[in-house]
Parts: structure tokens; C-alpha cells; sequence
């Protein structure tokens, strides 16, 4: 765990592009593991970081307001996120269920001491815009000891316009709590039809054709420019999350292998503009293969990365 920052140290660290953007990945990664304790900590050590914008600075103050109040017994200085160390995120059974146990606790002890709680959770997910802080009030919900959770999730699904990604993390706490069934909501003028028990959890568990991109790209890139193959592995389960249940999700999981070259090509090419890498558009389309019959299906793909990807 990083030592307590005084105000001397700081500015002695600056968050660069490309480090901006691991960090943020990596606190997603320890929010969705639940390593609550190095969220905590890695917040902090962010804060004292020059670099990064105000807004930037606003949204991880708040979030680390919101940490230390919903999660108090995670800021524990034995569990705290080390400066260049990288969580493996393995636990063991025992591990998971005790955090479990202790989420379960933390939330039944806020309920009884105020009868409004659950529903002022519920509330907060319409409110404001998508952020981190609406993943952990889901991770609250996950393990509610009350069947109202099931029906109020249910019905903000089918009546509330919500952020693509709030309504797929949504279907993510309805499996996790053990529903089953088929649900209907709009995302835009498209009508979803999901099955709440296939929904995925990770991103091994989506079907193979829709995670055969990563792979070519992994393939491509872990040896030759490896931080591109970490950043594209983070963008593409970000992209099926916004696309889950839509047209574009279907005939990506019904597209021939081919295709997933098109697709691969096309992540790595938004990917490494990001991370202002030196590759020609030529250069990439060499090494997957995207000849002439593919353009049309390369060309769609990186459409739809960017407008998924930049909130459109």
C-alpha cells in the first residue's frame, strides 16, 4: 500500500495519457472484483497525481467519498493497492464468500437503521449520469435479502431509459440473484429480448464468435506492442456490454470466422489511434488478412466501435 501523501509529495508523479487510462481500467477491474480496500487506496494515490483534468479529479473525489461511506470496513491498510503492482484478481472460494457474507451484513445493517435505504438505492440508479458509483450500488443490491430487489430491477428495466450499461450490469445482478426468465426493455428504437440466466459475467463467458476479435487482436499484439492487446481486451468487453442483445450483437455472434478478422482489425486500429501507436491503416489490414470482400464489414465495425464506444 502506498504511504500517506503529504501535501510536498505532490505533483512529484503526473498521470500521462496512457497511464490515465490504465489506472482507470484498472480501478473498474478492482470495483467489479470487489477489492473495494485498493480501490480506496488507488483513489487516493490518484488524487495526489498531477495530470489528469478537474473534471477527472471531481468524479474520484466523489467516488471516494461514496467508497469510504458505503464500504467502510474495506479501508483496511493490509488490503491497500501498491504504486506499479497489478491485482491478479484470483481469490479463493473461502475469500469470495466471506466478502460476500460481509457486503450481506454491511447492507442489512443500513437497512435496519433506515427503512428508506433500499429504495433511495434503487432511486439513485435514474439519476445523474453513468458512472461507477450506480455499479456499486448494484454490487449493494446483488446480495439484498429481499424479493422486492427482483421487481423493482425488473420494472426500471422495461420502464426507464437507462445507459446501455447500467441495463446490461443490471441483467448481470438479476442472474446473480438467481432470476430466470425472458425480459423486455427498449435501448433506443431497438427492443431487447435477453434471458436473464445467459446473461454473461465475464468475458469468457460470452459466446465464442463474440469474443474470436480479442483473440485475433491478442494474437496480433501480445508479443509485438502488448499494452495495445491489454487496452483492446478492456475496450472489446466494454464494446459487447453496450451492444448486448442488440441486431449488431447477433450478427456479431453469427458471423463467420472471417468476419471476426474484419472486426479484430478494426479494434486494433481504433485501439492503437488511442494510444497514439505508429501503425498505417494499411499496415494493420495487412496483418489480419482484411482484403477487399471484408471492407465493407471492416468498415461497418469500426463505425460501430466509435459510436458505441465514444456514447453516441
Amino acid at each position: 500500500m502506498p504511504e500517506e501523501h503529504s501535501p510536498s509529495t505532490k505533483n512529484k508523479v503526473v498521470l500521462f495519457p496512457k497511464t490515465h487510462d490504465f489506472y482507470q481500467i484498472e480501478l473498474t477491474r478492482m470495483l467489479e472484483t470487489e477489492r473495494y480496500g485498493e480501490a480506496i487506496s488507488l483513489l487516493r494515490f490518484l488524487l495526489q497525481c498531477d495530470g489528469e483534468d478537474s473534471q477527472i479529479r471531481a468524479e474520484w473525489h466523489a467516488l471516494l467519498q461514496w467508497l469510504t461511506s458505503a464500504f467502510p470496513e474495506a479501508e483496511r491498510p493490509e488490503e491497500g493497492w501498491q504504486f506499479g503492482a497489478v491485482h491478479t484478481g484470483e481469490t479463493t472460494a473461502a475469500e469470495d464468500e466471506t466478502e460476500q457474507d460481509m457486503l450481506r451484513r454491511q447492507f442489512q445493517e443500513k437497512v435496519h437503521a433506515d427503512e428508506q435505504y433500499m429504495e433511495r438505492l434503487l432511486t439513485s440508479l435514474t439519476e445523474g449520469d453513468m458512472d461507477d458509483r450506480k455499479l456499486l450500488v448494484l454490487e449493494q443490491l446483488a446480495v439484498a435479502d429481499d424479493a422486492r430487489v427482483d421487481d423493482a430491477l425488473m420494472l426500471l428495466l422495461k420502464e426507464r431509459e437507462l445507459h446501455p450499461l447500467l441495463q446490461f450490469s443490471i441483467l448481470q445482478t438479476l442472474k446473480r440473484r438467481g432470476v430466470e426468465g425472458e425480459v423486455r426493455f427498449m435501448r433506443g428504437q431497438e427492443i431487447i429480448v435477453a434471458e436473464v440466466e445467459a446473461t454473461p459475467l465475464e468475458l469468457s463467458s460470452f459466446p465464442s464468435a463474440a469474443i474470436a476479435p480479442i483473440d485475433r487482436v491478442n494474437d496480433a499484439a501480445s508479443v509485438r506492442e502488448p499494452s495495445l492487446a491489454y487496452f483492446a481486451q478492456e475496450m472489446w468487453h466494454q464494446y459487447l456490454k453496450l451492444i448486448y442483445g442488440t441486431e449488431i450483437y447477433r450478427r456479431l455472434c453469427e458471423g463467420e470466422e472471417l468476419e471476426a478478422d474484419a472486426w479484430a482489425a478494426a479494434l486494433h486500429r481504433i485501439v492503437a489511434r488511442l494510444l497514439h501507436l505508429e501503425e498505417e491503416e494499411f499496415e494493420v489490414k495487412t496483418i489480419y488478412g482484411i482484403t477487399d470482400n471484408l471492407r465493407i464489414i471492416y468498415e461497418r465495425a469500426l463505425r460501430s466501435l466509435t459510436r458505441s464506444l465514444s456514447g453516441e
